[in-house]
């Protein structure tokens, strides 16, 4: 028997997601749970972007000490989901600015005007 905790993104901007995200992950980490988190977030259908997909990889890959690893939904079938195994507290991203650290894999501009670009860019 897999347990696993599970948060929901749908509905969400992707800063507000990321947010979202480290949030309930540090709840888990603070708690003391080491088990699986799956972040479900859609694969983008509604936009056809995946933004939040892509944005929320890109901070986990970004993160590699802090999160044991991930797995992309893909692998599983199922691109709607990313499975996370945590490790140590995230830092919050602050008020919608994307660090340097914390970024998806593709380029664009959120629907609150938030930029966003590669693997280094702005959150």
């Amino acid at each position: 028997m897999i347990v696993s905790r599970s948060v929901d993104l749908h509905g969400c901007k992707v800063a507000e997601a990321i947010r979202k995200f480290v949030d309930f992950y540090n709840g888990c980490v603070r708690g003391g749970y080491a088990g699986r988190i799956e972040v479900i977030h859609g694969y983008g259908s509604t936009s056809g972007a995946g933004m939040i997909k892509h944005a929320l990889r890109g901070f986990l890959e970004a993160n590699p000490e802090k999160v044991d690893h991930f797995i992309a939904g893909e692998g599983i079938g199922n691109p709607g989901v990313t499975i996370v195994y945590a490790k140590r507290l995230l830092a919050t991203p602050m008020g919608g600015q994307r660090s340097e650290s914390s970024v998806g894999s593709r380029k664009g501009r959120t629907k609150r005007g938030a930029t966003f670009e590669g693997s280094k860019g702005r959150y």
